[in-house]
């Protein structure tokens, strides 16, 4: 198996980590913690841009509707709209239509149906509910963490890796669009696995469920039987989750005693997108992801797992622009300039999804 190269100053440094502990030594809650890191690091690393991100943050997320195709979906469209929220997509596509914008760039699966409300309206969903086929009627889901299924380019048939996979959203996003062959998913636990399992089944059908979803543990190591297995993989690494972090103590990283799970995350997502660029096949597509602002965590890994692979003697790596998506969804999302390599959605108080991170890698035979 291929040795991780990287060179890990680009991690969140020891001595950094060392710096910021010290500096939090009073007693204060993970949330606490959290915040006063992110002043600390957001605030130097974006400066004027991080004041209304934090306003956003500390306020409550909004949420797109996901509407079940498995499910009666006629019927939670209407009740969808009669809470005043509108289709996104449909929305977009005439939105750009009448504002004659070239979006010929973008694939957008057509069966996919998604609900919001408009920019500026807090309106909350009511928690989704079983329809008379005892299936939930529709899966609520940060609108920023859509995008990856539509970087993705899902075409018919694909065999797909969703590499860390529980609670399952972006899982169901991929079954919503009625194209791949099969969904592996996997993930470091039993426990968050049976959670993934349980979700699933209420979204779709027992038969479709075993056609479809593949459940594998997560192993350290990858088989030589798992490489070049998957035409897409999605690598929606753990990560500091910055806006869970701000909002409850429970399962908090910035808990005290995860302080070293923390100054090591970096490495630990290094290594699954290395293994998830080994799983993928030739001319295949990875998207990695994070719920982070961090620069560490988002491009650094990126341009580190990206050098380790240099002069790979079966293929070579390349980073795919992702205007078109930038462009296509900027009603709707803020887009940080600060993002160089990829894209980061920052939480806006207007649009206030995320914080989001992606970035495209395409896998070339030689």
């Amino acid at each position: 198996m291929l040795k991780l190269r990287i060179p890990f100053n680009f991690i969140f440094s020891r001595q950094l980590h060392k710096e910021v502990r010290n500096k939090l030594k009073e007693k204060k809650s993970s949330k606490k913690l959290a915040l006063d890191y992110f002043d600390f690091f957001y605030g130097s690393t974006f400066g004027k841009e991080w004041n209304p991100m934090r306003l956003a943050l500390l306020t409550e997320r909004k949420y797109t509707a996901l509407v079940n195709n498995y499910s009666n979906f006629i019927e939670t469209n209407s009740k969808l709209e009669k809470l005043g929220s509108i289709n996104l997509l449909n929305f977009l596509e005439k939105y750009h239509e009448k504002n004659k914008h070239d979006v010929s760039n973008i694939h957008i699966p057509k069966n996919i149906n998604i609900y919001t409300f408009d920019n500026g309206d807090t309106s909350q969903y009511p928690s989704p509910k079983q329809n008379s086929d005892n299936l939930m009627n529709y899966y609520c889901i940060d609108g920023a963490s859509l995008l990856p299924i539509f970087a993705m380019n899902i075409q018919k048939d694909d065999l797909i890796l969703d590499l860390c996979s529980s609670p399952g959203g972006k899982t169901l996003v991929m079954l919503q669009t009625l194209l791949p062959r099969n969904i592996t998913c996997r993930d470091i636990s039993q426990n968050r696995l049976e959670r993934l399992v349980r979700m699933i089944k209420s979204y779709i059908p027992e038969n479709e469920f075993k056609r479809l979803i593949n459940i594998e543990m997560n192993l350290p190591i990858l088989h030589k039987a798992d490489e070049d297995r998957f035409d897409k993989v999605l690598v929606d690494v753990p990560c500091t989750n910055d806006r869970h972090s701000l909002h409850t103590d429970e399962n908090n990283i910035f808990s005290k005693g995860r302080s070293e799970e923390r100054a090591s995350i970096s490495k630990k997502q290094a290594e699954l997108l290395t293994q998830g660029i080994l799983s993928c096949k030739p001319n295949g597509t990875i998207i990695y992801s994070t719920c982070s602002l961090s620069p560490i965590q988002n491009e650094g890994v990126v341009n580190a797992v990206m050098n380790s692979f240099d002069g790979h003697s079966k293929f070579t790596l390349k980073i795919e622009p992702l205007d078109y998506l930038k462009d296509y969804f900027e009603y709707f999302l803020k887009f940080s300039s600060s993002c160089k390599t990829g894209l980061l959605v920052s939480p806006d108080i207007k649009k206030n999804f995320g914080p989001f991170y992606l970035c495209k890698i395409s896998k070339l035979s030689k």
